[in-house]
């Protein structure tokens, strides 16, 4: 293995991930410098976390050969990774996309171009839920507690953000609400308490006292289980990717025991529509066509 400094001698390549920071202007550029040094059949995939894939491909000649391969935080060690067709995208660079992430023993799922594709959109709505409700009745150590006791996880929600930063974490957040806020879907907005720790340049104290109120408690795991429910249901819907695909991403990516369908099919669908009206309610997502249909079957695993 070796480094350049020039895109001529990627020329050689079979096929080159980019990975730059998330700077759309930035990776446009970068894809079309590409185009012009590499072979037209070279395969040309981005790693980015919320842009679409054939936005930034816009300058690439041959597009067919364009994809997007999404690796999770920390890569080294979280084996999923979403391989994402836009609408260019050919069968033989999908093909051979899949065949390379199993190659290197990675969990690949079929994406289509969404906004966020199909992880994110989960997660960030997530947090940004919980977040909401960080205040003088819920501070940061009990939100932790009910997203641990909620999806069943060892680290919950709050932990994890400090992991990879709240810079990163706001500003993931802010991307998917200018997407996707107006969208049919709707998502929820960025709450001020984020912002707040952000620009302060602190993380979540984890170390203060937790609310053991089972009642009080029950509003924030029910307001995030009903947000989880919400865009799971939108994103197959929206055949942005499949029930089966879903459920290993989430827990091989976010490493929650149950993915969000086999949560749905063990608490009932009845409870299961009272906490998505909930989340509607709130103003995170508009209301599935499932659950506005009345339709109380079971997801299929």
């Amino acid at each position: 293995i070796k480094g350049t400094t020039t895109y001529d001698e990627l020329a050689a390549c079979d096929l080159i991930i980019e990975a730059a920071i998330e700077k759309m202007d930035l990776k446009i550029k970068i894809f079309g410098e590409l185009s012009d040094a590499c072979p037209k059949d070279t395969l040309i995939v981005s790693n980015t976390s919320t842009f679409l894939i054939e936005k930034l491909m816009e300058k690439v000649a041959n597009p067919a050969r364009t994809a997007g391969l999404h690796y999770f935080f920390p890569a080294n060690v979280n084996r999923l990774v979403e391989v994402i067709r836009q609408k260019n995208t050919s069968d033989e660079t999908y093909n051979a996309l899949m065949a390379f992430s199993k190659q290197n023993k990675k969990v690949p799922i079929t994406v289509k171009d969404f906004p966020g594709f199909a992880i994110n959109p989960i997660f960030i709505s997530s947090y940004l839920v919980l977040n909401s409700f960080c205040g003088d009745k819920y501070n940061a150590a009990t939100l932790e507690s009910i997203s641990q006791e909620t999806l069943g996880v060892k680290y919950g929600i709050m932990w994890v953000q400090n992991g990879s930063g709240l810079g990163t974490a706001y500003h993931a957040g802010a991307s998917m609400v200018e997407y996707l806020a107006k969208s049919d879907l709707g998502f929820p907005p960025v709450p001020g308490q984020l912002k707040t720790m952000f620009e302060g340049g602190k993380l979540w104290d984890l170390n203060g006292p937790v609310l053991k109120d089972a009642a009080e408690r029950s509003v924030v795991g029910d307001s995030l289980l009903g947000s989880i429910f919400c865009i799971s249901t939108h994103l197959v819907e929206k055949e942005v990717v499949s029930v089966k695909d879903l459920e290993l991403g989430v827990c091989t990516a976010l490493a929650w025991p149950k993915g969000p369908f086999t949560l749905m099919n063990e608490m009932g669908m009845n409870e299961v529509t009272k906490r998505v009206k909930k989340a509607v309610d709130a103003g995170y997502f508009k209301m599935p066509r499932k659950f506005a249909s009345g339709d109380l079957k079971p997801w299929d695993l």
